[in-house]
């Protein structure tokens, strides 16, 4: 497949007392499923996108490694909608982006690119991995994981 997305939601965040939605950071478990997240992605992706979100960047920072990350203030609100025309925008740059989103967006657009119910509510550190041959094909599911299926293996 010519072009590959990762759509996920960001890491099991922490909730310290006084700090703001946008501002939370990643819990400890966040940051242990993000080192399965990772071992799982390999180095397919080439590219990843976050929300401006803490919480969103810290998880993709841990998962990309040496590999860019960028930061697009569209995804930490973003209708499904919104998301997609974030995807397409940033596969001008690369063929193979990762996305760092929230819910219930995420749910929404993992479900709606599956053309199915893939999941009621997509967990911290789910991902979805879709591919399409040229851009005006439709997406197809390549992969769905969540860390809960990471950890027992």
């Amino acid at each position: 497949m010519a072009q590959r997305i990762w759509l996920m939601r960001h890491g099991k965040s922490s909730r310290p007392f006084g700090v703001v939605d946008h501002e939370r950071p990643l819990s400890k478990r966040g940051r242990e499923d993000a080192a399965l997240t990772r071992d799982w992605l390999a180095d397919a992706p080439r590219l990843f996108v976050a929300s401006t979100a803490k919480r969103a960047l810290e998880t993709a920072s841990l998962l990309a490694g040496q590999r860019p990350v960028v930061t697009h203030p569209a995804l930490y609100e973003a209708s499904g909608r919104e998301f997609l025309a974030v995807v397409e925008e940033m596969l001008a740059q690369s063929s193979r982006v990762a996305f760092v989103g929230h819910n219930p967006t995420t749910t929404h657009l993992i479900n709606s690119l599956a053309g199915r119910r893939v999941a009621d509510s997509v967990p911290t550190l789910g991902v979805a991995a879709f591919g399409r041959a040229k851009p005006a094909d439709d997406w197809t599911l390549a992969a769905y994981v969540v860390p809960k299926a990471l950890r027992a293996l």
